[in-house]
């Protein structure tokens, strides 16, 4: 029987780790604010823009392989906090980017160096909770990405104004420095016995076993179509408000922040959700918010103003919280222990490779349709739906306790 730590243990673990995932998201959905005076400054086509955006998601996604295998050779304290030090470096260098060329360079060393945090995030939790409390945990964890796009969005909206881009990716990387060695500290093991289990437990990682893992595809599957929605939108919504809508930078920011807000209230809910009613019948949960996904989408594209565009796009904030919710919480339950952070890695490679597709091909889109945006939503529409077909077809089996190495594990 695996004991786990005190009430106020896990308490500190789920600030710590809330606080690493908004500065994650943060320095990542800020460079879609930043990219318009970048744009300006550096005289960037659409083409341009769509690769630097999504020239994180190619490294980010590479290194969510290694960064998983790390994490559950090495630990996830060694590797939370190399991660959150070293994207923090390369986030404050961004700021020293002299052309297009150089910005890009940093960009994808910027994907490297946040590359192990969720992995080992997701181990963590797993490490530090038991299975009951896992879906709450998971999705404490990840609400923070919504308060990390709302300071993203308007909070770094404000910071371009006052301080222009190449400040606020300064100020941002030096507070995450910081911050990085506090974790460091915090996360240390608490007894000799904590510290003979880590040693017990490291370097057991069965590559075999992480790919018979029942349902391992089709999560894989559905993360991707999930971050083709998700940063289709976070990467093109700021462009598509400022330059075709008329709406001013500051103004943007303020407004995209609503949909964070009401993604953080829906992700802690879905997490409760998950946890009460949804046990073993998690792959409905995320059908129904890729469905609603698809409507909100449809009705966003045909919205006659801004109130309307930004009143549907919260809506699908809210869809996407139900369907980003279930796919790691089904990992941290159900997955054996040994690759939890491999798990995890794998389906966010899928998911950070649509990262890198999702901005470019959207950009693709708008240019070959004539700087049409109905098009790139009927792109997104499709994508939704297709999801919905995947999340339908997850096996639900009951769960049994993992036992190391089994010839078949199966995920719910």
């Amino acid at each position: 029987m695996q004991l786990y730590v005190s009430k106020k243990r896990k308490f500190i673990i789920s600030g710590l780790l809330f606080i690493g995932m908004i500065l994650s998201f943060f320095d990542r959905v800020a460079i879609n604010v930043g990219i318009i005076p970048i744009t300006d400054e550096f005289h960037l086509n659409t083409s341009q823009t769509g690769l630097l955006i999504s020239i994180f998601f190619v490294s980010y996604s590479l290194m969510q392989l290694l960064g998983g295998w790390m994490t559950d050779k090495y630990g996830a304290r060694v590797m939370i906090t190399v991660s959150l030090f070293s994207w923090s470096v390369f986030t404050m260098m961004t700021g020293f980017a002299w052309s297009f060329l150089s910005l890009l360079f940093v960009r994808f060393l910027f994907g490297l160096g946040e590359g192990p945090f969720y992995p080992a995030s997701m181990s963590t939790i797993r490490e530090n909770f038991p299975e009951e409390e896992r879906g709450r945990a998971n999705s404490f964890f990840l609400s923070a990405q919504n308060i990390g796009g709302i300071l993203g969005t308007a909070l770094a909206a404000s910071m371009v104004a006052a301080f222009g881009w190449r400040g606020m990716f300064t100020i941002a990387g030096v507070l995450g420095i910081l911050i990085s060695f506090g974790i460091w500290f915090v996360l240390k093991p608490q007894s000799t016995k904590e510290v003979k289990q880590f040693n017990k437990i490291q370097n057991k990682v069965s590559i075999k076993l992480l790919f018979k893992t029942e349902n391992i595809w089709k999560l894989i599957t559905f993360k991707f179509l999930c971050n083709i929605i998700n940063y289709g939108l976070i990467s093109w919504m700021p462009i598509y408000l400022v330059k075709e809508k008329g709406v001013e930078l500051v103004a943007a920011g303020g407004l995209l922040a609503i949909p964070y807000i009401f993604g953080f209230l829906m992700f802690n809910v879905s997490g409760w959700l998950l946890d009460k009613y949804m046990a073993n019948r998690e792959k409905y949960l995320a059908a129904a918010g890729a469905l609603l996904s698809a409507i909100f989408l449809y009705l966003m594209s045909n919205a006659t103003s801004i109130a309307l565009i930004i009143t549907y796009l919260t809506l699908n904030s809210i869809a996407l919280s139900f369907f980003g919710t279930v796919l790691y919480t089904i990992i941290i339950k159900y997955a054996p222990k040994e690759v939890t952070g491999s798990a995890s890695g794998l389906v966010t490679f899928a998911g950070q490779i649509a990262g890198g597709v999702s901005p470019l091909a959207i950009g693709l889109i708008i240019h070959l349709f004539n700087n049409s945006y109905n098009a790139a939503f009927w792109f997104l529409m499709i994508v939704a739906l297709l999801g919905t077909a995947v999340a339908i077809s997850i096996k639900n089996n009951p769960t049994q306790p993992a036992k190391p190495y089994e010839k078949t594990t199966t995920i719910v």
